[in-house]
C-alpha cells in the first residue's frame, strides 16, 4: 500500500490514522504514532509536499493546527482498501469452505482474545515492564533471530 502511494509505513501508518479519525493535531498524530514531535512535522512536510495532506488553522484553537487528508489522498486510500478487500474476498471465494470456516474461528478467537487483554490494561502494564526488563536484562524474545 505504501509503495502505491510512493510513501514509507509510518506514513501509511499516519494516513490511516487521518482517515479513521482526523482531521488531527500533530501532537495527537505525534502520541498515536510514538513519534517525536519533530519527527511528525518532517513526516507531515513529506505528506503535505506528496499532496496527501493540508495543515489548517484550528478552529477552536488559533495556536494549533489540524491535518486533514486531501480529498486525492482519502480517494487513494479507498481505493487501495478497495482492491485489498477484493483480493481478500476473492481468495475467500477460490477457497475450501471448510478451510474458510476453520480460519474464521481462528480468527475469531484472536480477536476475543486480543480484546479480552485490552479490557486490562492495568495486566497489559505489568507484562509489558516485566518482559521489557527480561529482555534488557539478556533475555531473547520468541522468535529472536541468532544474528
Amino acid at each position: 500500500m505504501a509503495a502505491a502511494l510512493g510513501v514509507g509505513v509510518t506514513e501509511i501508518s499516519a494516513l490511516g490514522e487521518l482517515r479513521e479519525d482526523g482531521p488531527l493535531t500533530p501532537s495527537e498524530l505525534s502520541r498515536r504514532l510514538g513519534l517525536t514531535s519533530p519527527s511528525v512535522t518532517s513526516l507531515l512536510d513529506r505528506l503535505e509536499s506528496a499532496g496527501l495532506v493540508v495543515r489548517r488553522r484550528h478552529p477552536a484553537d488559533r495556536r494549533s493546527v489540524l491535518v486533514q487528508l486531501t480529498g486525492g489522498a482519502d480517494a487513494a486510500l479507498a481505493a487501495l482498501f478497495e482492491l485489498f478487500s477484493d483480493d481478500v474476498a476473492d481468495a475467500v471465494e477460490s477457497s475450501d469452505p471448510d478451510h474458510v470456516a476453520e480460519l474464521a474461528a481462528m480468527l475469531g478467537g484472536i480477536a476475543e482474545a486480543m480484546s479480552t487483554r485490552a479490557g486490562d490494561r492495568d495486566s497489559i502494564a505489568r507484562e509489558l515492564a516485566e518482559r521489557v526488563a527480561r529482555y534488557r536484562a539478556g533475555g531473547r524474545p520468541p522468535n529472536a533471530s541468532d544474528e
